[in-house]
Formats: C-alpha cells, structure tokens, sequence
C-alpha cells in the first residue's frame, strides 16, 4: 500500500475516534460526575457530584470517609486519564495531517490564471495609447515569441524557465517610480504583487534537470535578455515619458498575450 493511502486510512480511523471520544468522556463518568468539558460540565463540590459519589453525613465513620474520598481519587483519575488521551489524540491527528500533506506530490509549474490576471491588470491600466505615442514605437525593439513557446514536451522546461525569466525582468522594469499619472495606481500596485507572487512560486522552476540536448534554455535567456535591455535603454533614453512608458507597457502585453496562448495546457499548473 502506498503511503499516501495509508496515511489517509490512518488519519480518517483516528478522526472517527476523535469525534466519538468527548461522548465516551462523558458516558464514562456517572450522572453528576467531575468536571471533563463543556456547558453542561460539574464541578466536585457541586451538591449532584457529592451526593454522587455518596456524601458521607456529619456522623460518618473513618472508614466511611476514607471509602467517599477513595471513590473521589478514582474519579479525578479517570477524569485525568481520558482528557490526557483526548490531547494525545488532536495531537497525534494534527501531526498526521502536517505528513500527509508533506508527502503529496507538488508540481513545479506555472500558474495560468495568476498570469491572466496580470495580462488584464496591464491591460486596463490605461486608456489606449496616446494619439502622439503612436509614431514613438521603435522598430528594433521586437519580442522573440519563438524563446516563450513550446512545440513539444521536450520544450515546456525550457519554455517554462524562460517565461520565469521575463516575469523577473518585467518585475524590474516595474520598480521605477515614474511611471505616468494616468496610469491607475491601484491596478499598478497589484500587478506588481502578482508579478512578484508568480515569480516566488514558480522558483523551483529554475532547478528542474532535464538531458543536455534538451536544454535550450541558454539561447532562449539570452534573445530576452537583448530584448528587455532594449527596452530598459528605451525608458532611460527617453527620460520615462509616457511615451516610452506606452511603449513598454504595450511590449510587455505581448509577451504575456503570447504565453498565455501559444503554450500547450500541459505547461500550466490548473488550480
């Protein structure tokens, strides 16, 4: 039997003794008994409890006295017993939980809705673009769409990992605190979160072995590297106009239009 599965067993057999045990606490005791747990619980020196467990009267012997309080000592340790064992047992089940779900297998993919609703926080950020931005869009500066794709299994680690590479190099260029007053703040703040939220998830991404003649990474991160430096220079060069910033926000759009709908659903993790 596999772990998981046993694991599972064990948990639901110790649940179902978990839920059935404040009920057996309670029938263990007789009616008036020592305080366990609850609304309806009662305390030694409640005239119930006493005359449950025989209160001796004023003329009681010594042998009736020792009798009542023995019987006391027994119920207090019954009383300690089981709520001891209750404690074992939530404890046991939490510890039991923690394992199993340490022990599931956990996917080291990308997430396809965190990454549409960046696309979407980008795109209605803004208006369209500006009527005199329309000629400031430069020619050189071209996304490489065939370094986001995968054609095949054989391609989606390389895919992946290059994907993980531009949402850090859209994350830096996103540090900036020029952006234009057009843009709403509100939808900016939480792009920025979701771009770094991805990015935090997906670092086992960067770790995933694959064969030598597979890896193609190293040509894929350098044509986005080229890609995004251009755009970097760009907002430099023009002194972070609003322009130069339609200019990368429209750029950025493209690359995430592109993985969201060029990869297969086998390069995302469905949640």
């Amino acid at each position: 039997m596999k772990t998981g599965t046993s694991l599972s067993l064990l948990l639901e057999f110790l649940c179902g003794l978990w839920v059935q045990l404040p009920s057996r606490i309670k029938t263990t005791e007789e009616p008036g008994g020592l305080f366990i747990c609850g609304p309806e619980s009662k305390l030694v020196g409640d005239d119930a409890s006493q005359s449950a467990v025989g209160r001796p009267s004023a003329g009681s012997s010594v042998g009736q006295l020792k009798s009542y309080f023995e019987e006391l000592e027994e119920k207090l340790r019954v009383k300690t017993s089981l709520r001891m064992a209750f404690q074992c047992l939530s404890w046991i089940s939490i510890l039991l939980c923690i394992a199993q779900v340490s022990s599931m297998p956990t996917k080291c993919q990308l997430q396809q809705t965190l990454m549409a609703k960046t696309h979407n926080l980008l795109e209605t950020m803004t208006g369209p673009v500006p009527l005199q931005c329309l000629d400031d869009i430069p020619v050189e500066i071209r996304s490489p769409t065939w370094a986001l794709q995968s054609k095949n299994s054989k391609q989606d680690v390389g895919a992946a990992k290059a994907v993980y590479k531009s949402l850090m190099k859209v994350s830096s260029l996103m540090e900036s605190d020029s952006f234009p007053q057009s843009w709403d703040a509100d939808k900016l703040v939480k792009f920025q979160i979701i771009v770094d939220r991805q990015i935090e998830e997906s670092e086992c991404i960067t770790r995933i072995k694959t064969q030598k003649e597979e890896d193609d990474f190293a040509v894929r991160d350098a044509a986005l590297t080229d890609y995004f430096d251009k755009l970097e220079k760009l907002l430099k060069e023009k002194e972070f106009s609003v322009c130069a910033w339609e200019v990368v926000r429209r750029e950025v759009l493209s690359v995430l239009q592109f993985i969201l709908v060029e990869n297969s659903n086998n390069f995302w993790l469905t949640v």
